[in-house]
């Protein structure tokens, strides 16, 4: 009899940890605003400020510490850049997915890192200095979560994406997302 006990409670215990983490499962959206800083190098070192962008997100949490998200966000026009003895402007989009990994520090405060694909277009006006470029690079982020309540929380994130034409792309977000 005890043998049979300790059996069925190892199986509940299994069923557990193998059922957890479907309540963890999660669907969620949001928006963010922040700020983009675009540094140049090399043709594009005189390359350089800052414009304001917004974006939107919708993501999948699979697991209690790991997510899938995808997103879209306009990184705005960073205008008057010398380039080259010219002034220029430099206008930037991302659509962009990512795995993000969580850990949880309380219960409604977390930390959060991403690794993921972006795929980045810009655009530089005015003539000569015009060109054009969509290329897909990696990107990363570190950034943290407090739950306002179940469904409702608060996020700020720094996001660093890879080079287009030599000009490095990073943004500073704040936002919010609702679970459902």
């Amino acid at each position: 009899m005890e043998y049979v006990m300790k059996k069925q409670l190892s199986l509940l215990v299994v069923a557990g940890v193998l059922t957890a983490p479907v309540f963890a499962e999660d669907f969620y959206a949001g928006a963010e605003v922040g700020r983009t800083n675009v540094k140049g190098s090399g043709n594009t070192k005189d390359l350089k400020g800052h414009a304001t962008n917004v974006g939107v997100f919708a993501g999948y949490q699979f697991h209690p510490n790991a997510a899938v998200e995808v997103g879209y966000r306009d990184l705005g026009t960073v205008k008057d850049s010398d380039v080259a003895g010219a002034k220029a402007s430099v206008k930037g989009r991302a659509l962009h997915t990512s795995l993000v990994g969580i850990v949880p520090v309380s219960d409604e405060f977390s930390l959060y890192g991403r690794v993921g694909v972006a795929r980045l277009s810009a655009k530089m006006t005015p003539k000569p200095a015009d060109w054009k470029e969509t290329k897909t690079k990696p990107m990363f982020g570190i950034g943290a979560r407090y739950a306002v309540s179940k469904e409702f929380g608060l996020r700020t994130e720094y996001t660093q994406f890879g080079k287009v034409e030599g000009v490095k792309v990073s943004t500073l977000t704040f936002g919010g997302d609702y679970r459902f």
